[in-house]
């Protein structure tokens, strides 16, 4: 057509080549390798790290034990973070991703429509928590002690879980309220840190070595039912 005309050549993305033999071959697409390798070396300083904190302790293990544990050296450690405890900070944060995964928190809350279901829903998230524990025992130690023996700002950043944790345990128990399959007269907002409490000391348990899956199943079984009675309404006699 007229030289207004244009040819294939000019939609090719600048990324386009050729073989030997002419033909094109395509670019590749997605996040160029530049990019992604940063992402790929954080998170594997990240994980080594964590394995070597929860198993040496924060206080005692060094950048180049962690540089060892990601198979790289200690200059491409301090290329990615600053300092151990800048680390750290990452980590933390690893562990609570493994722990809302494990928890499965979407699936938690707006499903239950009776009391029996609500309490099958904590009965399956305490389990799954253990099954966590029992698959990486470590995270454990991470989350309830060594966290909060680093600083005052990594305790007060557990202390802000568990204060999430219980909001949205508090909103469910406030939405089976106006449902009318919970009692009218708990306080929801005591209630919910009511339970996390409870849950406690099995975990304590699991971070002494006492745990087993008799003593879990019997700690569960006394929580849930402990809440099942606090929780349904008063039959009028």
């Amino acid at each position: 057509m007229g030289g207004g005309g244009l040819r294939a050549e000019g939609f090719r993305g600048q990324g386009s080549r050729r073989d030997g033999r002419g033909r094109e071959i395509a670019s590749r697409t997605g996040r160029p390798p530049q990019q992604e390798l940063p992402l790929r070396r954080r998170r594997q300083i990240i994980e080594a790290a964590y394995e070597v904190f929860t198993a040496n302790g924060y206080e005692t293990a060094t950048i180049s034990e962690v540089a060892a544990r990601a198979g790289m050296g200690q200059g491409t450690v301090y290329r990615y973070f600053g300092s151990k405890r800048e680390i750290v900070d990452h980590v933390i944060d690893f562990g609570v991703e493994k722990v809302m995964v494990t928890m499965r928190f979407p699936e938690l809350f707006g499903t239950a429509r009776s009391v029996d279901e609500f309490v099958d829903v904590i009965r399956a998230a305490v389990g799954r928590l253990y099954q966590l524990i029992e698959r990486e025992p470590q995270v454990l130690r991470l989350l309830l002690v060594e966290a909060g023996a680093i600083d005052s700002e990594l305790a007060q950043r557990l202390l802000g879980l568990e204060a999430m944790t219980a909001s949205m345990l508090a909103v469910e128990l406030t939405r089976g309220v106006e449902a009318g399959w919970i009692r009218r007269d708990i306080d929801a907002e005591v209630l919910s840190h009511t339970i996390l409490t409870l849950i406690g000391p099995g975990l304590m348990r699991e971070l002494l070595g006492g745990g087993n899956p008799a003593v879990r199943q019997r700690s569960t079984a006394v929580v849930v039912g402990l809440l099942e009675r606090v929780l349904r309404t008063r039959q009028v006699s």
